[in-house]
């Protein structure tokens, strides 16, 4: 394996960042519907007359159904093929954004983002387990790292989409969700007729049979759950990224109404504030990306914490209705989540298990925190009716716990006894002593 004289890291080619690229458009399309129906609550509120709860139901349901999508889709992944599913769960996406863009009703609306999201949910642990599985060593945390990249770029463009198309009413959002069904086309196509994505999977599946590992045969559940070290990484990774997508999430999700309904801006000021913020997060993912591999993510997420939990302190402290102090709370909030959140999470995860065990445990974890989210999401416009400012103390709360259990989790990967398979050969043992 090459690698770069300046730093011992692995060399990466143009196409391992085209592959990273291919599997980041999970994350793209994902942080895009998500924005997306963030952006249209208020407008489908308007039209379809919603109450409070309908909205609540709108809102949570794609991140419940991400939660559905990802722990059967990441199993599924593991039993019937990485490679398929990578290619397969991306034309559901198009079909459900397309449903919800041509939704002539709340009912259809409904249904339409809980196909999306369990489409969404089944393309997340997969696209990761491809990508780190067909990664060079010693290179997988800057590939996993560039998906969030392409993440915050989905939170950009969608962002950007909104603000074009603000004063469109519903037409609008629309015109957003067809997007992202030709982008899902587009990405299918990709990922299935791109040859040298067919070449890296051979050499990768080499390197692991090599090793004495079957790639292609999923790690028996029992297997996993009988080793203590995975089995409290697998619980401190999934509390992890819980308690910073509840706060994620929320930001994610409602910013926009939050901002309309409680502090009284426009659609399009709130679209508007929500791109210009976002940019700072697209620079942080950037250089994120840059040290994903070095020792520098650990030092950058204890200071993250710190920006993080002020940004949720400022909106309690103002009640959201301090239009320069949401500002500043998305400023801050946008500096500090590329160095505490998801990126880390899913670096991780992938550095931690076996390479057939990978996308059954990134499912799981998923789905836990986003099945929470999403019942969180359920009774957020009523709390944000109720108090805007216990709201955010309360995702104070959860940005602390994210902080400390991130910590741990650091000590543990510092101190070698959470590591399980970032190379062929490390791959190779879990299959069996380690399992008993």
């Amino acid at each position: 394996m090459a690698e770069n004289t300046a730093t011992g890291a692995a060399a990466l080619e143009t196409r391992h960042w085209l592959l990273a690229v291919a599997a980041g458009m999970a994350s793209l399309l994902d942080s895009g519907a998500i924005i997306s129906v963030g952006l249209g609550l208020a407008l489908w509120k308007k039209a379809f007359e919603l109450d409070v709860w309908t909205v609540g139901v709108l809102g949570s349901a794609l991140t419940l159904f991400i939660a559905v999508g990802s722990v059967f889709g990441g199993r599924l992944a593991d039993l019937v093929g990485r490679g398929r599913m990578f290619s397969l769960t991306i034309l559901l996406y198009a079909a459900a954004a397309v449903t919800v863009a041509l939704a002539p009703s709340a009912t259809v609306l409904v249904i339409g983002v809980i196909v999306l999201g369990i489409a969404a949910g089944a393309d997340l642990p997969t696209s990761l387990a491809v990508l780190s599985e067909r990664a060079p060593d010693g290179a997988q945390g800057r590939l996993v790292a560039f998906t969030h990249v392409m993440w915050t770029i989905g939170v950009v463009v969608a962002t950007l989409l909104g603000f074009a198309v603000s004063g469109m009413g519903v037409p609008g959002v629309s015109l957003i969700f067809g997007l992202l069904a030709v982008l899902a086309v587009a990405t299918f196509g990709f990922r299935a007729f791109y040859p040298p994505f067919r070449r890296l999977e051979q050499e990768a599946q080499a390197r692991y049979v090599t090793a004495g590992v079957d790639p292609a045969k999923a790690l028996p559940l029992a297997s996993l759950l009988r080793n203590r070290a995975s089995l409290v990484l697998i619980a401190l990774t999934a509390l992890f990224y819980l308690f910073f997508t509840l706060v994620a999430n929320t930001f994610g999700s409602f910013k926009t109404y939050f901002l309309v309904t409680v502090g009284g801006t426009t659609q399009t000021v709130a679209t508007g504030l929500s791109f210009g913020t976002t940019l700072i997060g697209l620079v942080g993912t950037i250089v994120f990306t840059r040290i994903a591999d070095t020792k520098w993510r650990s030092r950058f997420f204890a200071a993250g914490v710190v920006v993080f939990l002020v940004c949720q302190l400022l909106i309690a402290v103002t009640g959201g209705v301090v239009l320069p102090a949401m500002i500043a709370a998305l400023v801050l909030y946008n500096i500090a989540f590329p160095f505490v959140g998801e990126a880390l999470y899913k670096i991780w995860t992938q550095e931690s298990f076996p390479v057939n065990a990978r996308a059954t445990v990134q499912g799981f974890t998923i789905a836990i925190a986003r099945f929470i989210a999403a019942a969180f999401a359920l009774v957020t416009p009523a709390l944000i009716a109720w108090s805007p400012a216990g709201l955010y103390y309360l995702l104070a709360v959860f940005a602390v716990v994210s902080g400390l259990v991130g910590s741990l989790i650091i000590r543990r990967l510092r101190a070698g006894s959470g590591r399980a398979a970032a190379s062929p050969s490390r791959a190779a043992t879990l299959t069996t002593k380690e399992a008993l």
